[in-house]
């Protein structure tokens, strides 16, 4: 009891003191402000990037970088065995040049059958032809002795020393020398029809081998793909190589997803991601829409473009549009293209090297996104 009345009267000793009336209280530390001031300071900065900043609306694609906007594969006219490649992967050829030989052992065996048959009907043609020579000379001197004696039996006639009969009996034997005469003469004819006809197909033949057999491409351009080897069977369309424009420009020919494609227009700013490439490293290359099609790309389409059967197929799945992107030139960077971050990777890129692509269609201020959600919270329509 004691010890609590010295413990009061301490406590009100030290209340009534006034020693501490003029120190001033702590309400907030110095880091405080500092913390107060700087969540201050980024709100302010939030609402100016609002109004003054932008904000990236994208569609984002994929595709292959080519040189020109498709890839033409040169095709065999007849089937037959690849004997010969005459090219390889990265050469250069003209139009016109040659590519490839094959080997055709069905025009082959028509040629020796048919040079077998026209030897035959030539043979048959020279033997026959001596004994027919005979026959029509034999028939024609016969014709003369009868014309002989139809004159010496006219005169019998005009003298009356023969009947009129006995003429026209003479000139029957006549015509019918002179018809056999003219059928002989016709066969020999269609003889000589049938080894011409042999002959020219024979040629026709020769000809199709000349020109069935040595592939040339229509096409200039630079080999990008071999697709068939010596010794395989191929048949009438089957392709041999592939190539692109040698001397065109590479472009990105890109695939933008159907509910997507009409929201791309020439002119916009793309980003193109090598599939080689680590773009959280490098970047991305930079370029610019060139040509949109106006209608989604059907499967064919893509197999025309790309002649590559497994790549249409994996870009048809979502019936794309398909743009055409041009890579902003850098000739200072290693690639060749511009980029987003510094010079890009220190390689080059070329044509075949498969790509995503972003595209930047619309660019909008931060504020615009939050104006809707605050007339919602509001009830403002």
């Amino acid at each position: 009891m004691a010890q609590e009345q010295l413990l009061r009267k301490a406590a009100i000793e030290r209340l009534s003191s006034p020693e501490q009336l003029d120190t001033l209280m702590r309400v907030t530390s110095p880091m405080g402000w500092v913390a107060l001031l700087s969540v201050g300071a980024l709100i302010v900065g939030v609402v100016i990037w609002g109004f003054v900043g932008s904000l990236s609306v994208r569609v984002d694609g994929q595709g292959i970088l080519l040189r020109g906007e498709s890839v033409h594969a040169v095709e065999v006219a007849s089937g037959g065995t690849l004997a010969k490649l005459e090219v390889g992967k990265g050469d250069v050829v003209s139009a016109g040049q040659i590519i490839a030989r094959l080997s055709l052992p069905d025009v082959e065996n028509q040629i020796v059958t048919a040079r077998a048959q026209l030897a035959e009907m030539q043979s048959l043609e020279t033997s026959q032809g001596g004994d027919m020579s005979q026959l029509q000379g034999n028939l024609r001197a016969q014709v003369g002795r009868l014309q002989h004696q139809r004159e010496l039996k006219k005169q019998m006639v005009d003298k009356g020393l023969a009947t009129q009969q006995s003429l026209l009996s003479i000139d029957q034997q006549i015509s019918g020398i002179q018809s056999s005469l003219l059928q002989s003469q016709m066969g020999s004819g269609d003889r000589g029809s049938r080894v011409e006809d042999k002959r020219l197909d024979l040629k026709a033949l020769e000809t199709k081998l000349a020109t069935d057999s040595l592939v040339k491409t229509a096409f200039a351009g630079r080999v990008v793909a071999i697709l068939a080897g010596p010794g395989q069977q191929l048949r009438a369309g089957d392709k041999l190589v592939s190539l692109e424009a040698a001397e065109a420009p590479v472009s990105f020919i890109g695939f933008i997803p159907l509910a997507e494609g009409k929201k791309v227009t020439p002119g916009m700013e793309a980003r193109i991601s090598p599939s080689n490439v680590k773009s959280e490293e490098f970047g991305f290359m930079v370029g610019s829409i060139q040509s949109v099609s106006d209608f989604a790309t059907t499967p064919e389409e893509l197999k025309r473009t790309l002649n590559n059967e497994q790549l249409a197929q994996k870009f048809a799945e979502t019936s794309p549009f398909q743009v055409v992107v041009a890579p902003t030139l850098d000739p200072k960077s290693p690639s060749g293209f511009k980029w987003t971050s510094s010079l890009g990777p220190p390689i080059r890129i070329g044509s075949g090297t498969f790509c995503t692509v972003q595209i930047i269609v619309e660019r909008r201020k931060p504020i615009s996104y939050v104006i809707p959600m605050i007339k919602q919270a509001v009830g403002a329509t």
